[in-house]
């Protein structure tokens, strides 16, 4: 993607904050403090029972395959992503009626040896990615909660509401006006000014990364009344070079950085937050 900003020179044209958070990024062990956010677990391979790993190998080796299928049906994993697994395992008949799809599948685990498929039945699991729930417990350990009474209340300090989907949802379109489908992962208040939030992890470009940047700019683009609207986002849109030093221009990437709107990552919030105490 074409860049608008020459971020190399002139930098200074970027929003304050998003400058804020690339520097961040580029200049410190970001990574590492973003784990107090984002606590990924350990990736760590989980290991097939012996009695069930070698009744796999067998029903492979013979191309039992009735009896491999069997097998794999009883376990979680499966050795790789296939689009109508879920439906053969999970839905009555699917697979007593459709052979054509059993051999199909079958074929795709004999063009694997029997020790590949168990190796990719005990590889580890993909990380948690459900960045929603993270962000929450970061901010329920970081900020005081407060219940929508005595947040509405608060003209002190900062706080973030403790309250239920439906309650946050009907606070915010009802008595903010927001009109918003969901209740933003952030509700915060400092002093009488209000500040919601979209939080995303955006890992890589590609894929359904670029849905998710464009949701966070929709969301800072609809700023409505004196509620601020702003995106709390972290990951590869602050990076700026590869390591060729050659300018990162994905566009999940360049949407975030040429952004006017308030977008800045979770580790700024505390000092986002403080530019509005002493006023």
């Amino acid at each position: 993607m074409e860049r608008t900003i020459d971020i190399e020179n002139s930098p200074e044209q970027l929003n304050e904050w998003v400058l804020k958070s690339i520097n961040l990024f580029k200049d410190t062990n970001y990574l590492d403090q973003i784990l107090d956010v984002y606590p990924f677990q350990i990736a760590s391979p989980e290991r097939l029972e012996a009695n069930v790993r070698r009744r796999i190998i067998n029903a492979h080796q013979s191309r039992r395959t009735n009896e491999l299928i069997q097998i794999l049906k009883e376990l979680t994993k499966f050795p790789y992503e296939d689009p109508i697994w879920f439906l053969l395992k999970n839905i009555e008949g699917c697979n007593d009626n459709n052979p054509v799809q059993i051999q199909r599948i079958a074929n795709s685990l004999y063009s694997m040896t029997a020790e590949e498929t168990v190796v990719r039945l005990e590889s580890a699991p993909k990380l948690n990615t459900t960045m929603g729930p993270m962000f929450n417990a970061w901010l329920r350990q970081r900020f005081t909660l407060l219940p929508l009474n005595r947040f509405q209340e608060s003209t002190n300090g900062i706080c973030i509401l403790d309250a239920s989907e439906e309650i946050g949802k009907q606070y915010i379109n009802e008595i903010l006006h927001q009109n918003l489908d969901k209740r933003p992962d952030l509700i915060a208040k400092v002093n009488n000014q209000l500040i919601i939030g979209e939080a995303k992890w955006i890992g890589q470009p590609g894929g359904n990364q670029e849905k998710q940047v464009q949701e966070v700019l929709k969301f800072c683009r609809n700023q409505r009344g004196n509620v601020i609207r702003i995106g709390v986002v972290d990951g590869f849109p602050w990076s700026l070079f590869n390591i060729n030093h050659r300018l990162v221009n994905n566009k999940e990437a360049v949407n975030i950085q040429e952004s006017e709107y308030d977008i800045v990552s979770a580790l700024l919030l505390e000092e986002y937050f403080g530019q509005f105490l002493n006023q």
